[in-house]
């Protein structure tokens, strides 16, 4: 480093020259200090980020099973206004739930904090329904009731009803989670005042109360029609001026809707009362993959606009097992609510309020013709899949087409004196994507057990033990002096003499004029012969299909190959 010469001459520094040797020395002494440090530790920055919260603090829920989002918050305390405004907070609290109405049990899910749950609702004290001022009687739920229609036909009036009567019947009814979800065939108590069940004779108690006129619902007024004949109850719709959905004409019950009651059944199968209604719907749209929305009530973000609420017991809410999502509406709807639920995605389906059956899956049909159709109730439906051929008739036969791959669903509704399917039927269509919904008297589901396939003997066949089953009446005349040595050459015999036949082996079972299973499957057979005798090929060596075959008469073995 080249230092400035002074000028002031020998012995004199220059006030440059100090500050220079100043700078150096102060150089020097922060070199000493700093550098060990950067050698052996690097300078790390940290910066801090005020980032406000985006969603207020909340309360983790695990979800069990048989809860709803509606249902979460109204056990926590959350009234009804309040859960309609909590809606959209909750929705940005869970993003990884795309949709709130379908909650899996184990799913968490966040609640906010920070509004206080309303007061919970009191239950009337004992003297607002004092025990001496009612009487309980047992009921049994019918198709189509309601609690409020079943207080109201033993005399309640409806200010009791929802002042101290719908409490008192839960506390009568522990069991009864829902008062809403009443099931066909349970058994209740119910609550009648006193002078009400004096006034009664014993035999018109509450086991068979008479069915009242219902409440109007909204948009709809129901009332008994003039014109029915005595003993009918057909009601008549009358609808108000603004644009409602049209309504379809009620459809009479086909024959899987009534049901028959054999009177020699035992006591306990008198007490059954048919499924019936949207009881029955739902049953069979379950057997058919369809899923129904679970809970009393579910909301849906309009975009633009405000919320879309479907209440389940009046409208259900099904997902259908293409992905489609229908509202099966028994009710007449607003265009605006209408237009609500096209603009969600949901296609609204209006049925009759007697929730027939082959009316629900006729409006599938046209709402869904691309993979939902029914079959003419008067044609076979022929089938050839892995060389099993199949005939099915049935009133209610509905194919469903989706990912490429086509399901039959066949509805076969027994009558009372009609025997099951033969066991194991169900098993060998089922591979074939055929599926029996097997029905007993009384509507509800009822199909033999499969057994077990290693039960089930499958013979490979010998030359001996075909002669068995053959159980020839003159054997000398048939194989002259001695029997054929192998199973090739008893064969040869068969055909020399024309007894061995290449065809079908075929079954059927028929349920009156409009019901008809067939199946029918490539077999040697034998003729004539004291047992009916099926020759089959290894690839219909399933042990489902010679049960079957055994239990319609045939002898089955299996031929080498």
């Amino acid at each position: 480093m080249e230092l400035p010469v002074s000028n002031d001459g020998p012995g004199r520094e220059s006030p440059t020259m100090k500050r220079v040797y100043l700078l150096i020395l102060g150089m020097c002494i922060l070199t000493s200090r700093t550098a060990p440090g950067f050698a052996e530790k690097p300078m790390r920055l940290f910066f801090e980020k005020s980032i406000p919260s985006e969603y207020p603090d909340g309360q983790e829920h695990t979800v069990q099973k048989g809860e709803w989002l509606v249902r979460i918050l109204t056990n926590k305390g959350y009234s009804s206004s309040q859960i309609h405004g909590l809606l959209p907070t909750v929705q940005q609290l869970n993003p990884h739930i795309p949709d709130l109405n379908t909650l899996r049990p184990g799913q968490i899910i966040l609640l906010p904090g920070h509004v206080a749950p309303a007061s919970a609702p009191k239950q009337p004290s004992p003297a607002l329904t004092p025990p001496d001022s009612y009487t309980r009687l047992p009921y049994i739920v019918r198709s189509g009731d309601t609690l409020t229609e079943i207080l109201e036909s033993q005399g309640v009036s409806k200010e009791l009803i929802f002042s101290s009567y719908m409490p008192l019947f839960l506390e009568l009814n522990p069991d009864v989670r829902n008062p809403d979800l009443l099931r066909v065939g349970q058994h209740i108590s119910v609550p009648v005042p006193k002078a009400q069940a004096s006034a009664r004779p014993a035999d018109t108690a509450a086991r068979t109360p008479p069915k009242s006129e219902p409440s109007p619902l909204p948009y709809l007024t129901v009332r008994k029609s003039s014109s029915s004949g005595p003993g009918t109850n057909s009601p008549e719709i009358s609808r108000p001026s603004s644009p409602m959905t049209p309504q379809a004409e009620p459809i009479p019950p086909s024959p899987i809707e009534t049901a028959t009651v054999n009177p020699t059944k035992s006591e306990d199968l008198q007490t059954r009362t048919p499924v019936l209604g949207l009881t029955f719907v739902r049953s069979m749209l379950e057997q058919m993959r369809f899923s129904f929305t679970p809970g009393d009530e579910a909301m849906y973000p309009v975009p633009g606009k405000g919320w879309l609420r479907i209440k389940m017991p009046e409208t259900p809410l099904l997902e259908t097992p293409w992905g489609g999502k229908v509202i099966l509406c028994p009710v007449p709807k607003s265009s605006e609510w209408i237009s609500d639920a096209n603009t969600l995605g949901m296609r609204v389906c209006s049925v009759s309020p007697s929730w027939s059956l082959r009316e629900v899956l006729q409006k599938l049909a046209a709402s869904f013709p691309n993979n939902f159709r029914l079959w003419a109730a008067d044609r076979d439906l022929v089938l050839s899949r892995n060389g099993l051929s199949m005939s099915l008739r049935s009133p209610l036969t509905a194919i469903i087409e989706y990912s490429g791959q086509k399901n039959v669903y066949v509805i076969w509704s027994r009558q009372a004196a009609e025997a099951p399917l033969p066991q194991n039927l169900p098993e060998i269509l089922e591979p074939s994507r055929i599926k029996i919904i097997e029905l007993d008297e009384m509507n509800e589901l009822s199909r033999l057990p499969a057994r077990p396939r290693e039960s089930i003997y499958v013979p490979v066949a010998t030359h001996l033990d075909v002669i068995r089953a053959m159980n020839p009446e003159n054997p000398e005349e048939l194989f002259g002096q001695t029997l054929p040595e192998n199973m090739a050459s008893l064969l040869q015999l068969l055909r020399d003499k024309d007894m061995l036949r290449q065809g079908m082996a075929q079954a059927s079972w028929a349920g009156g004029v409009d019901r008809r299973i067939e199946i029918q499957i490539p077999a040697w057979t034998i003729a004539p012969s004291a047992h009916k005798i099926a020759l089959l090929d290894r690839r219909f060596s399933d042990e489902y299909l010679v049960s079957v075959l055994s239990q319609y008469g045939y002898h089955c073995f299996i031929l080498h190959d």
